[in-house]
């Protein structure tokens, strides 16, 4: 196989990485968002909902892991991205995200879940967190979104 046929063939798994990572963080807004509405009132609903994206982590784990080994072929292959501008600036995104998702999104997920097993209600606790996981979630997407931009327009 020639280093074109492989930097093409890295490409495609890496763009489907990306596109996997962006989509399971979408699936995961859009249960969170089911689950907001329920935490106040039924916590025994929210926490199946909860269960039921039991295996998004893995997938994104996964996920990243191609996408970081695919990123570190291409650039094997052609030095000259590191140069680049856009390159540098997509790569302080995709920290964020990781920092985002893995740091912040965890910690809160983990925080949310232990209110939910508890038999104490604790509404403020609830909202606060609530209100941080809304943050991250748009930050993830927005982080996603400027990733996929500086990977089409590249300057």
């Amino acid at each position: 196989m020639d280093s074109s046929t492989l930097l093409q063939t890295l490409l495609v798994l890496h763009i489907s990485g990306f596109v996997t990572l962006a989509g399971t963080v979408v699936a995961d807004t859009a249960i969170y968002s089911r689950v907001k509405k329920q935490l106040l009132t039924d916590k025994g609903k929210a926490s199946v909902m909860l269960d039921g994206s039991g295996l998004f982590p893995v997938l994104i784990r996964i996920s990243a892991i191609v996408v970081i080994v695919t990123g570190m072929g291409m650039v094997g292959i052609v030095h000259a991205f590191t140069d680049m501008l856009w390159f540098r600036l997509k790569m302080l995104m995709v920290l964020g995200i990781i920092i985002n998702g893995a740091i912040v999104g965890r910690s809160l997920m983990a925080k949310l879940r232990s209110l939910l097993s508890a038999d104490i209600a604790n509404n403020a606790e609830t909202e606060r967190i609530q209100r941080k996981l809304n943050v991250m979630y748009i930050v993830q997407l927005i982080l996603f979104l400027i990733v996929f931009t500086l990977s089409v327009f590249k300057f």
